[in-house]
Order: C-alpha cells, then sequence, then structure tokens
C-alpha cells in the first residue's frame, strides 16, 4: 500500500507430510484476505490521531453504556461486576480484538481467585461465599462474569465485523464455555412441610415479604416474574394468575404470558392485594423509606420490589424463623415446583411451559425426577403373570 510492500507468514501450506494446524488452500486464502483487510485497517488508522482498534476494555465499556440505558441498576450492577474482574485486569482488558484468542480467555479466567469444589462445598452455608465482594468467587459467579464478557465480545464483533478476523467467533464461544459449578443448590427441592414454614415464617417477619414469597412457593416463577405481576394478571373467577415470560436473551418480542392456576387458599390470602386496585397497578409492592435524620427512617410511600438482591435480607430471617437448613435459598421453591409436577405425572412439555423453560433444561437438570415420574407411571401397565 502507498508503495510499500508487507509481508508476513500466516501459517504453513497442507503439503504432504505437513503436521498438524496446515492450511488448505481455500484456508489460507481466507486467513490472507484476513489479514489484508486487517493490515488495511491499520494503516488506514495511523493515518488519524490514534488508532481506534476496539480491544476487550472498548467493548465492556460500549456494552455497560448500552446496559446502563436500558436499566441504570442492572447497568450498575453489570459495571461493577467486569470492573472488579476483567477491567483490573489490565494485560486481558487492554488486548485488541484482532489478537484475541481462547488463550487469552483462559489464561485470564486462571487468574481468577476462583473456589474450589471442595471449597464450595464447605462454604454452602456461608453467605458471602457468592458475594462478588468476597476474596474467592465461585463457578456460579465466574459463569455469571462470564455471560457478560461474552455479551460485550459479540456485540463489539458485530459492530466491527469488518475488521476483525472471521473466526473471532468462535474464538470468543471456545474460550467463555460455563466451568462445572456446584449442583448442591438443584438438591434442594423442599417437603410441603418445609414451604408451609417458611411461608409463615415469612408472614411473620413482614406481611409484603409474605406475599410474595406465597407467590414464588404457589408457582416456582422466577423472581423477576413474580415482581412483573398486575393486579389485573390474577384472574380469581378462574384460580389462575398469568404469569408474564421472563426477560431472558435478545429477544425484543415479549414472551406471552403463561396461565398458572392457583389454589383457593393462595387467592384468598392474595385478595388484599387486589381489593379496590386498578388492573395496572403491581400486585406486590412494599414500604419505601426516606431518611430523616441520623441513623433515622421513616416509611415514605409504596413501591413495587426491585431486583433479587431486596430479599436477601428477609429471607435470612425468614429461613431462620422457620428452622429450615440454613443454606436453603429462595430459588428451592422453583426447583420443588418443578420436581413436584413431575412426580404427580404432569408431561414434562407442561411442566416445562408452567416454568417457562424448556424440555431440554428440565430434562437436563431433573433427570432422575423425570425417571422416578415416568416408572411409577409405567408401573400402571406392568402385567401380572401369576
Amino acid at each position: 500500500m502507498d508503495g510499500n510492500r508487507i509481508e508476513q507468514s500466516i501459517g504453513l501450506a497442507d503439503d504432504d507430510g505437513a503436521g498438524f494446524g496446515a492450511l488448505t488452500y481455500r484456508a489460507a486464502v481466507t486467513a490472507a484476505l484476513d489479514w489484508s483487510r486487517q493490515q488495511h485497517a491499520a494503516i488506514e488508522a495511523r493515518d488519524g490521531e490514534k488508532s481506534s482498534a476496539p480491544t476487550v476494555r472498548s467493548a465492556i465499556n460500549a456494552y455497560v453504556k448500552t446496559r446502563q440505558r436500558v436499566s441504570g441498576r442492572n447497568g450498575a450492577n453489570a459495571s461493577g461486576r467486569l470492573a472488579r474482574h476483567v477491567l483490573s485486569d489490565k494485560e486481558f482488558a487492554d488486548t485488541p480484538l484482532t489478537k484475541l484468542r481462547s488463550s487469552h480467555l483462559d489464561a485470564w479466567r486462571s487468574r481468577l481467585p476462583i473456589l474450589d469444589g471442595q471449597r464450595v462445598e464447605a462454604d454452602s452455608t456461608d453467605r458471602d461465599a457468592d458475594s462478588e465482594d468476597a476474596a474467592f468467587i465461585t463457578p456460579a459467579t465466574v459463569n455469571r462474569l462470564m455471560n457478560d464478557l461474552r455479551a460485550a465480545l459479540n456485540a463489539a464483533v458485530e459492530k466491527h465485523r469488518r475488521e476483525l478476523p472471521a473466526a473471532l467467533p468462535l474464538e470468543i464461544k471456545v474460550g467463555s464455555r460455563a466451568i462445572p459449578a456446584s449442583s448442591n443448590a438443584r438438591k434442594q427441592i423442599l417437603t410441603d412441610q418445609q414451604i408451609a414454614k417458611l411461608i409463615k415464617a415469612a408472614y411473620e417477619i413482614d406481611e409484603d415479604f409474605g406475599q410474595l414469597v406465597l407467590i414464588s412457593a404457589a408457582t416456582g416463577a422466577r423472581h423477576a416474574q413474580i415482581r412483573a405481576l398486575t393486579v389485573g394478571d390474577v384472574q380469581p373467577d378462574r384460580l389462575r394468575v398469568m404469569m408474564p415470560g421472563a426477560r431472558k436473551g435478545r429477544s425484543a418480542k415479549a414472551k406471552p404470558p403463561v396461565a398458572v392456576p392457583l389454589g383457593a387458599d393462595v387467592l384468598d390470602r392474595l385478595s388484599v392485594c387486589l381489593d379496590g386496585r386498578d388492573a395496572a397497578e403491581p400486585l406486590l409492592t412494599r414500604w419505601a423509606y426516606r431518611n430523616v435524620g441520623p441513623l433515622k427512617w421513616e416509611k415514605d410511600h409504596r413501591r413495587a420490589w426491585g431486583p433479587a438482591y431486596e430479599v436477601d435480607k428477609p429471607w435470612a430471617a425468614t429461613v431462620e424463623c422457620a428452622g429450615v437448613p440454613s443454606d436453603t435459598i429462595m430459588y428451592a421453591f422453583r426447583h420443588s415446583s418443578i420436581v413436584r409436577g413431575l412426580r404427580h405425572g404432569l408431561p414434562v412439555r407442561l411442566v416445562a411451559a408452567l416454568h417457562d423453560t424448556s424440555s431440554e433444561m428440565i430434562e437436563r437438570f431433573y433427570s432422575a425426577h423425570v425417571v422416578d415420574a415416568t416408572e411409577e407411571i409405567s408401573r400402571r401397565s406392568v402385567l401380572s403373570l401369576t
């Protein structure tokens, strides 16, 4: 370009006796075209004051800005996670995307203070073991962090696709694979007696929180779905609630609500949330407080429940009051609801639909309970030969 010749070896030819990794003719042509585009972009960038080649850092910064436009709170949470564990690693954060390989992601992840399997089990009763402020982080936290990082990198690849290697999306996919996480949480299947104790304790701790726990136990829905419920979603005459779909993934199309049956006793306790209220109002609300002096707060107004971390303190008090195992998580209501449906012989597809998930997920994580349920159904057709 501009009278200057640039040459660089991009790999070995796929000749007889060539070693592993040698390039076929088509692969060599593709690699050469990718390299030429990169060189062209680099030369054009040098003509300006500063190269605009994207890096891991710039990809994350752009991703955080996008998240903050959608939701200030969620954007701040993502920014904190990525700044603490990714941007703080200067070597990885300053890596140009043109040179990013799965090995860079592996090297960065190896530098994270991840709890090993034994320590995860030992710390399962420690509420701070999975905290992002703790000295160590669990594999589950790493996987959540990896989801944010992968989304940031993929967004940058889509935006700068003309200048970046064609194989980069695959490098990101391989390097950001999930690591095995403890399955301890999915083993938390609550008995009917434990669920009743937790609901009773939640009402004793706080009536507003009790209503939230009641809906969670009755439906097995995610916190984000429950907080999105409106008064009009509850249909007492039909003994059901129209549960909104979860806002997961990149689809701009909202999922249709799913009709989830409710018992008459549950609807009776929810009547205080329905009487005299507009259909568009949030179903479940709580008090918001304002500061009126040093260490002094007073009730200000009612508002809808926020992100899941708002339940941490009342849930800890509820677990202690109910006398259930101290490591019991609120998500256990969802696991228990799924297993209860399987044990009662509901088809896997129906259980998945009621819980806004896929049949594949049910079969993957609850396979033992699926086998138990189908065995009981199959036993009814056993022929007696005596």
